[in-house]
């Protein structure tokens, strides 16, 4: 399974498609063997080939469509728009799997070294974000759980500070970090619905200097959600 999510991610990361034998040589595994599991994603949808190189297929968004599951859809002029009424860069964000992966940002970011983990969807572990402690937070209890027990086997100490910060973080709709995943920065993460449906996370960051970034964020997140919600009505 590992193999497999590893083909999918190379197929979809190269906008020419990847070969077998660059599948082989990163997998470290015989050529024949990738051959027989790119053979039978082909089959299933999940690749397309042309030309001996392979591609990401239609399967995984069947699939979505299937499960009722919905790909937040906000464009870039919307994000854009968003980042200005907020005052701050925004991140769209999901999670997949046991990461959080910025989908695109809207603003001028003024910290660099985060444009390359949006621009290149760079996964980021879920209970090191705002947007992923958000996102595993609104998350079914029974998948939840589950998805906490993996989490554990890993960083015990995080999943125990997030049981803790769960009722709040459930509670208010609002999940930070201060410094968790870089010690300059600090962000705030509010849900992306469908109908009752969570599907995302708009994430607002800002340089961390001090204690007054809270009450930045704060009142970005105020603009935000007022704007959103008079937008719907």
């Amino acid at each position: 399974m590992d193999r497999v999510a590893w083909v999918l991610e190379a197929a979809a990361r190269a906008p020419g498609g990847v070969t077998v034998a660059e599948l082989a040589r990163t997998l470290q595994a015989p050529a024949s063997s990738v051959q027989d599991l790119v053979n039978g994603l082909v089959a299933t949808g999940f690749l397309l080939e042309q030309h001996r190189r392979f591609r990401l297929g239609p399967a995984p968004h069947v699939l979505n469509l299937i499960a009722g599951r919905v790909v937040p859809r906000i464009g870039q002029a919307e994000l854009d728009e968003l980042s200005r009424v907020a005052g701050t860069p925004v991140l769209l964000t999901v999670r997949v799997g046991l990461d959080a992966v910025h989908l695109a940002r809207g603003g001028e970011d003024e910290i660099p070294r985060l444009v390359p983990l949006a621009d290149e969807h760079v996964a980021r572990p879920l209970l090191r974000t705002a947007a992923g402690r958000l996102l595993l937070a609104l998350t079914d209890e029974v998948e939840r759980r589950g998805l906490l027990d993996e989490l554990a086997r890993h960083d015990p100490e995080a999943v125990a500070e997030f049981r803790s910060a769960l009722p709040a973080i459930r509670a208010s709709r609002i999940s930070r970090s201060e410094g968790l995943a870089d010690p300059e920065v600090s962000a705030l993460a509010i849900p992306v619905t469908e109908g009752a449906v969570v599907t995302g996370a708009l994430v607002l960051t800002h340089r961390r200097r001090g204690r007054s970034e809270r009450l930045f964020l704060d009142r970005a997140a105020a603009r935000l959600l007022a704007h959103i919600q008079e937008r719907r009505t």
